[in-house]
C-alpha cells in the first residue's frame, strides 16, 4: 500500500489500542450475551471516544496514533460509520487498517453475543463489504496476505476467545493480580 515502515510499524503497536475504550462502558453492556437495544448500542459506540479521550495528549507517537486508530477504527468507507460519520480518504489510514483486521477478528472468535463463523464465511463478508465498510485498496492488501493471515489463526486455533474476552473472562487473573 506504499506505507513507510516506520508508519507500519507504529500501526502495529498501536493497533492493539483500539479499544482501550471499552474500559469506559458497563460491564452489563460490554459482555451481554444478546443482542444491545438502541440505548445500549449508543453507549457500546462511545468507546471510541472515551479511547480517544485516554490517548489525546500523549506526546509519544505510538500512543498519538492509537489515538486516530480508537476515534476511527468504526468509520466506514461510505461514511455510515461512527463516531464522525468520515468516509473514504477522511478516515486515516491506520484506522482503515485497523478496521478490516478488528472485523476479522470479530467474525472468527467467539464473542458473549455469538459464535465464530468460519474463516471463508469471514473473508466472502470482508469482500463484500469492499467500497461500503472497508476501504477497497485496503481489503486489495488484506486478501494479498491471506496465506498469512491463515498461517496465524492457525497458530493460535486453540485460542476462540479474543484476548479481551479472555481476560475478562478471568482466565489470566492470576497474571493481572500480580501486577496488582
Amino acid at each position: 500500500m506504499g506505507i513507510n515502515k516506520e508508519a507500519i510499524h507504529r500501526i502495529r503497536y498501536a493497533a492493539p489500542l483500539h479499544d482501550i475504550g471499552k474500559i469506559g462502558i458497563p460491564e452489563n453492556i460490554l459482555l451481554k450475551p444478546g443482542e444491545l437495544n438502541p440505548a445500549e448500542w449508543e453507549i457500546m459506540k462511545l468507546h471510541t471516544v472515551i479511547g480517544g479521550r485516554i490517548l489525546e495528549k500523549s506526546e509519544t507517537d505510538y500512543l498519538k496514533v492509537g489515538e486516530t486508530i480508537a476515534l476511527t477504527h468504526h468509520e466506514k468507507w461510505n461514511g455510515e460509520g461512527y463516531p464522525k460519520g468520515l468516509r473514504a480518504e477522511e478516515i486515516p489510514i491506520e484506522g482503515r487498517i485497523t478496521a478490516i483486521v478488528d472485523v476479522f477478528d470479530a467474525l472468527t472468535t467467539k464473542r458473549p453475543y455469538r459464535s465464530p463463523i468460519s474463516l471463508n464465511e469471514a473473508f466472502k463478508y470482508i469482500a463484500k463489504k469492499k467500497g461500503i465498510h472497508f476501504d477497497p485498496n485496503v481489503v486489495d492488501a488484506f486478501f494479498g496476505g491471506k496465506e498469512d493471515i491463515l498461517s496465524i489463526k492457525r497458530r493460535l486455533k486453540d485460542k476462540d476467545h479474543s484476548l479481551f474476552i479472555r481476560i475478562n473472562s478471568g482466565e489470566f487473573s492470576g497474571v493481572l493480580n500480580l501486577a496488582l
